[in-house]
């Protein structure tokens, strides 16, 4: 097992929809002087996450977050700024895991785990970062997390959940993508022209 810390290139994580079957994941590779708030929007980005809710990361006993507008009561539990830390600080060996948790209302959970803490390959930092490998679409927001897109990828597939002419307009106005190409539609081409472009 690799040990050390990555001061330059590239690193290669998987990252997959907790608590969700069947399983929605990502294989990426990013830059590792990318600061955690950078890599968190690429999670978001590449889960379909649209980032107006608040989200923070927790790795190894420790909870980042970005800092709370004037106005808004503190965390309510010691945090560090996530701004202020790169992901080849964090990240150490290969193996090393967190969660980044996204809208604390329908709280969804991304798991995130370094596979390979400094590629071989020499790959151009225009390319970066990228999604090489993965399956599924993501979330739709405001669906009431994980059980809300299970009734959501039901309904797709047999009609038979409570109300469910009213969820399909629903979805059609807030995720037309998935109501019309369904919850196993993955754009690995679009995702990656997303992820550059933020």
């Amino acid at each position: 097992m690799v040990t050390r810390t990555s001061t330059n290139g590239v690193m290669q994580f998987v990252a997959e929809l907790t608590d969700y079957k069947p399983r929605i994941w990502r294989r990426f590779q990013i830059n590792s002087n990318n600061s955690l708030t950078d890599f968190c929007h690429t999670l978001m980005t590449m889960f379909h996450m649209e980032g107006y809710h608040l989200f923070d990361f927790t790795l190894k006993g420790v909870r980042y977050a970005l800092p709370l507008p004037d106005g808004l009561d503190d965390w309510d539990e010691p945090t560090k700024n996530m701004n202020r830390a790169a992901i080849n600080k964090l990240f150490t060996k290969e193996g090393d895991n967190g969660v980044m948790w996204y809208d604390f209302g329908d709280s969804w959970y991304v798991a995130v785990k370094l596979e390979t803490l400094k590629v071989a390959e020499v790959i151009s930092p225009v390319e970066l970062p990228r999604i090489i490998k993965g399956k599924g679409f993501g979330i739709v927001e405001d669906c009431g997390g994980v059980w809300g897109l299970a009734e959501i990828a039901e309904g797709l597939k047999t009609g038979q959940v409570d109300d469910w002419e009213n969820l399909k307009s629903w979805l059609e106005d807030m995720c037309p993508v998935v109501s019309e190409k369904g919850l196993d539609f993955f754009d690995i081409d679009g995702l990656n022209a997303a992820i550059k472009k933020r």
